[in-house]
């Protein structure tokens, strides 16, 4: 019980101590904060390998008793050491982002603990309520980390807790009618999920409607489209840390944990709700990359990227087949590591440049040369470039595809990792190579320890991950979706191509026929390198050779690359210029298909209708109540 309980506890005392450290004392802060963090890290680490369910305590509120239900597992509990090993780098990297600009703002570090804290208890709860309750510190945390004495981070902060307040309802919803059908009225509070593991719903009628409800909820939290809006909206006014932190990383995985949970163990879905899933996830996948391809604004940037990977993790999870769950869960993991690389990088850039518009960077490869080679493994991560984890995962989702028979949607997962390619090409151009803009030549060393040591670690756990993806892939994500933890069937056999003990998720006694393609890490690493080397002699050898060099001119001019610049913003205007695609996308830009814009669009006329009804009367106040609980009564006597 102890050892379930203390990945929950640890953050949240930390966090709530923190809160009582007086405001001068900011350096007092950040060391409380750091180490709260690595309490909270201790503790979930040292959960791996500790398996079974608890019974955590119990509360009594009046006539009311409610047991506290905790269960570990091969993904709960990895997935718990995970995030809280993020909340640390996190942790770390905000020391030194915040030095020189007067220390964090407000109840940073207390804030990360205590989502770090809602998150594990999203993890370790084996109770609808506890999951619940997790769930709202989360979304609680995010509100308050983005308004956190930051005025700009006010329309992003409001628009996110609107949204996550949106898919917070339906997952109260939901978790009502599966209570409703699995327990009776006294017990629905309290209802255990590992109950629910061991008799889960068949979709159909009520069970549909709650399917549907936590998949909203879920999808709200990852980010996936039409619910996306809120996370390009917060990336334009919130630090980078939190950016990394929650809507990069945090929110993903408790977004796809979520739905691996609804689509494995507590829903046996009907084949058209997969295919919803898949739709969800191709459409997320392909327009939010049109969308990052045209952004000038690197946060923005970054924002839609972390929205297209949704896509990915969906699509995987949404086949029904073993090895594309498994490729689902598994780009889940991978995505938060590089995303919060390509976060933290661009905040490094901030703070040395003062600026995220990628018309005014460039040339920063020699003075950053840790941020940049950090960043171009997760740009080649997150573009699918093997031998990094991004290739692993989207490699199992590509087998997914090929296994269910869908090979449109095998298409577009590789055209979009085209596409996320195309546009960090864009990228690295516009902030680390041409010419660099006389405004930044004051830039002229790396960032400090505490800036570069969480984006190397992360971009070593990149090129780890790609190179040995057993490390997570068995002992974590192959025992959540039913795969042994070794041998012949294990998660690790799947990457290779090899044939598992068990097939498409939900009918464990049949045998997945894996597609014939097959991906093995370590040779695609021995051959990679062996061309680098060669690639890398040739050149020396040309380097031999005697040049001659001139300077470019035009018209009889030499040009001068500070002044003639070619930025990077430049790179894909054609898309835009696209006869329908580019007004869409511009459309897209301005909002136009938010659910969020497009209700403020249409309940303004409803709200000014509703002032002048009640023109700021009391007593118009009163007698609009009652004549509402009249309506209210009379449906509920005639309602038959």
């Amino acid at each position: 019980m102890k050892t379930l309980l203390l990945p929950i506890l640890v953050p949240a005392i930390a966090g709530l101590l923190a809160l009582l450290v007086p405001a001068r004392w900011r350096a007092l802060r950040a060391a409380f904060g750091v180490a709260g963090a690595v309490a909270a890290a201790a503790t979930a680490l040292d959960l791996v390998g500790h398996l079974g369910a608890v019974r955590a305590g119990g509360i009594t509120i009046g006539p009311l008793a409610l047991d506290l239900l905790l269960r570990a597992d091969g993904f709960s509990n990895w997935a718990t050491a995970f995030t809280a090993l993020l909340t640390l780098l996190c942790a770390i990297y905000s020391v030194a982002w915040f030095r020189g600009r007067g220390g964090a703002p407000g109840h940073h570090y207390a804030l990360l603990l205590l989502a770090q804290s809602g998150a594990a208890t999203v993890l370790l709860a084996d109770q609808l309520l506890l999951l619940v309750i997790g769930w709202e510190v989360v979304t609680l945390c995010l509100f308050l980390l983005v308004v956190n004495r930051r005025p700009a981070g006010s329309e992003g902060a409001a628009k996110a807790f609107v949204m996550l307040g949106l898919g917070d309802l339906a997952l109260l919803v939901g978790a009502v009618l599966v209570g409703l059908q699995q327990a009776g009225p006294g017990e629905l509070l309290q209802l255990d999920l590992g109950a629910l593991r061991g008799r889960p719903l068949a979709t159909g009628g009520a069970a549909t409607a709650a399917w549907l409800l936590l998949f909203a909820a879920a999808a709200a939290q990852a980010g996936a489209m039409p619910l996306h809006g809120w996370i390009p909206t917060m990336a334009k006014g919130t630090n980078p840390v939190v950016m990394a932190f929650l809507p990069g990383s945090l929110d993903k995985v408790l977004g796809i944990y979520l739905l691996v949970r609804v689509s494995l163990d507590w829903f046996v879905p009907a084949p058209w709700l997969r295919a919803l899933v898949m739709l969800v996830g191709a459409v997320t996948m392909l327009g939010a990359v049109f969308l990052a391809m045209v952004q000038h604004d690197l946060r923005k940037l970054l924002a839609c990227h972390a929205v297209s990977q949704v896509g990915y993790m969906l699509l995987g999870i949404g086949t029904g087949t073993v090895v594309g769950v498994l490729g689902g869960v598994f780009h889940m993991v991978n995505h938060a590591i590089y995303k919060a690389c390509l976060f933290l990088g661009a905040g490094s850039v901030e703070r040395e440049a003062g600026t995220m518009e990628l018309g005014r960077l460039g040339g920063l490869a020699r003075t950053m040369p840790v941020t940049f080679g950090s960043m171009l493994v997760a740009a080649l991560a997150i573009s699918g470039v093997p031998p990094l984890n991004g290739f692993a995962s989207k490699w199992l989702v590509y087998q997914g595809c090929a296994a269910a028979g869908l090979p449109l949607l095998l298409v577009a997962a590789v055209f979009g990792s085209a596409l996320t390619l195309a546009s960090f090409v864009k990228v690295l151009h516009s902030v680390f190579f041409g010419a660099r803009p006389p405004h930044l030549d004051q830039v002229a060393e790396e960032p400090g320890l505490g800036l570069r040591l969480p984006l190397v670690a992360l971009a070593v756990a990149c090129l780890v991950l790609g190179v040995v993806p057993g490390l997570v892939l068995d002992p974590c994500i192959g025992p959540a979706i039913g795969l042994p933890a070794a041998g012949a069937g294990s998660a690790a056999a799947a990457l290779a191509g090899a044939p598992a003990a068990s097939a498409a998720v939900g009918a464990p006694a049949a045998v997945l026929a894996y597609p014939p393609g097959a991906f093995a890490p370590g040779t695609i690493t021995v051959l990679l390198l062996l061309g680098t080397l060669a690639a890398l002699f040739l050149g020396h050898l040309g380097n031999l050779r005697w040049r001659r060099t001139r300077s470019v001119f035009v018209g009889g001019e030499a040009i001068d690359r500070n002044v003639h610049r070619f930025p990077g913003t430049e790179f894909y205007r054609t898309v835009q210029e696209l006869p329908r695609i580019g007004p869409l996308l511009e459309a897209a830009d301005r909002q136009a298909f938010d659910p969020f814009e497009g209700s403020i669009r249409v309940g303004r006329p409803t709200i000014a209708l509703l002032r002048r009804l009640h023109g700021g009367s009391a007593t118009a106040y009163v007698a609009w109540c009652v004549l509402g609980a009249a309506a209210l009564l009379v449906v509920l006597v005639f309602w038959r």
